[in-house]
């Protein structure tokens, strides 16, 4: 594996998707559409459906904590530029939106009630 890709990879899906794909570019010494040809190639997916997937990764661990934050809380830390966003990402990758899969989960979280405390966001 190029280590610029390794790089890309651990710049974009590390950061939990919120890293653009045209500064993960910059970092790399490439240009973006050098990066995008490159990156598809290897991982079979676009860095901005990397990051895409990434982001979606980070506001469904939130979402399956016993206690969660506003919907636009979690866009926000998860770097969705809006509530709205998060839930067309939600419905294009889970096939509904965040609220109705936080509603229809069944092992949302599972361990002793009094243990669970919700735990800082960036975490």
């Amino acid at each position: 594996l190029d280590p610029a890709l390794d790089r890309a990879w651990d710049l974009l899906v590390g950061s939990a998707g919120r890293k653009r794909v045209a500064e993960v570019a910059d970092d790399v010494g490439w240009s973006r559409r050098h990066l995008v040809n490159r990156f598809s190639s290897e991982f079979g997916v676009t860095p901005k459906d990397s990051a895409r997937i990434a982001r979606f990764s980070a506001a469904h661990s939130i979402l399956r904590r016993p206690r969660i934050p506003a919907l636009a809380e979690v866009a926000a830390v998860c770097g969705y530029y809006d509530q709205a966003h998060m839930a067309r990402d939600w419905r294009e990758l889970a096939g509904m939106s965040p609220s109705r899969w936080r509603a229809d989960e069944v092992f949302a979280f599972i361990q002793d009630p009094g243990a669970a405390e919700v735990a800082d966001l960036s975490a």
